[in-house]
């Protein structure tokens, strides 16, 4: 991959090679990362085999170029009062950032089908061109462009370091008139309490998707278990998660309910599973009246710190390997990312204390399982790791060891 950067911004140059050290430096790959100089340019180039980006900055000219990909407005003068005009015309890519409002800044993005998206936090800006770089560096290291933005900001507050905790990062903004941004759940996010989980209880979560399965692995000591039925017109969908409650009850076991929130109150469930697609139809005020566990799937920074402001029972964290069970809406996380989502985690307060239990997800197996543990998560979700063994039993006692040993590497 090959980073084409103006020639005469050489503050802008080394700041890059400074952050990406950073990244090296929490294991990040940045051996196949060459910079080069390029004079009679006014916007950073991306180029490899499998990408060409175009990053353009009032930074690098006071002239925006329509054909950048990502578009960094920080000379702008806007307040958030501004934003109903200015996001007529917004496209996907732009990006404000310290847009002043009243007792904070804002930084604001068009992404996905030009949706707007923000976070704010007190602190301005004090170092445009550590921001760029940082934001720079994100992106080349293929992070999307809400996890980029939040990046840039944060590691713009850690200079030396790579970001880590809860103070250095803004918060995603989930409500907002001026800005159009409304979430179904904002309004009842901080009065919702769900139930908080002892990180010991979880243990091996196998996600199953029907109700023999559920019995086969409770009978074998799983104590954790998720019903995942993709089809909404599955036969007798009502009665299989009804029985796979009433499998839990018998069992002791936390048993969660993937996406049917309301069979999940109808029948009592423990747990109810959420995407983030989901959140914005399910009904959080009435799952935590009724003391249902929730679990919700993140996929990165803006996520993660979106979905802590409902104070979810747990997070899931993935998909972390490539895998075939369903269609994902991101790339394969990998292991430094899940290992610096553990360190921002463990940072936030969940009930008395600090770090959310995590769920890793995605393609984990007997050879993956120990490096993915070893990141510091909570539990370990599996599927095909059991549905496809041929000893299940076996399976299932080689994950307790690597589960029960010592931790290695980033904890």
């Amino acid at each position: 991959m090959t980073l084409l950067i103006p020639s005469n911004h050489q503050d802008l140059i080394e700041r890059v090679r400074h952050v990406l050290s950073l990244a090296q430096s929490v294991g990040f790959d940045i051996d196949d990362i060459q910079i080069s100089e390029v004079k009679e340019s006014d916007v950073i180039h991306i180029d490899d085999s499998e990408r060409r980006q175009i990053i353009s900055s009032d930074l690098l000219s006071v002239q925006m170029s329509n054909e950048a990909d990502y578009r960094l407005h920080y000379h702008h003068g806007f307040v958030e009062s501004d934003f109903p005009k200015v996001m007529q015309s917004m496209t996907l890519g732009d990006v404000y950032i310290d847009v002043h409002s009243e007792f904070e800044r804002k930084d604001i993005w068009s992404c996905r089908e030009e949706v707007i998206k923000a976070s704010s936090g007190a602190l301005s800006l004090t170092d445009a061109q550590e921001h760029f770089a940082w934001f720079i560096v994100s992106i080349v290291l293929d992070f999307p462009l809400e996890d980029a933005v939040m990046l840039a900001r944060a590691g713009s507050v850690s200079r030396e370091t790579w970001p880590s905790t809860r103070e250095q990062f803004f918060t995603p903004v989930i409500e907002n008139s001026h800005l159009a941004i409304k979430v179904g759940w904002a309004v009842r996010a901080a009065t919702s309490v769900f139930p908080t989980l002892s990180k010991s209880s979880l243990g091996l979560y196998p996600v199953v998707d029907n109700v023999e399965w559920i019995e086969r692995l409770l009978k074998q000591g799983i104590k954790t278990i998720q019903l995942r039925i993709k089809d909404p017109y599955y036969p007798n969908l009502a009665q299989q998660i009804q029985k796979a409650i009433q499998l839990g009850e018998q069992y002791d076991a936390q048993v969660f309910i993937n996406d049917y929130w309301q069979l999940a109150i109808e029948y009592g469930a423990f747990g109810v599973h959420l995407g983030q697609e989901d959140i914005e139809t399910a009904d959080l005020t009435l799952l935590a009246s009724n003391n249902i566990a929730l679990g919700l799937s993140t996929h990165g920074y803006y996520e993660l710190l979106r979905v802590v402001q409902i104070h979810p029972s747990y997070i899931a964290l993935g998909h972390i390997f490539p895998t075939t069970t369903k269609v994902m809406p991101s790339r394969p996380q990998g292991l430094v990312r899940l290992a610096l989502y553990q360190q921002l985690i463990d940072s936030i307060q969940y009930g008395e204390k600090l770090g959310y239990p995590t769920v890793a997800i995605g393609g984990i197996d007997l050879q993956t399982a120990k490096p993915v543990w070893d990141c510091g998560v909570t539990s370990l979700a599996v599927v095909r790791a059991l549905t496809l063994a041929a000893d299940t039993q076996h399976v299932i006692d080689e994950f307790s060891l690597i589960m029960a040993g010592e931790r290695d590497g980033f904890r």
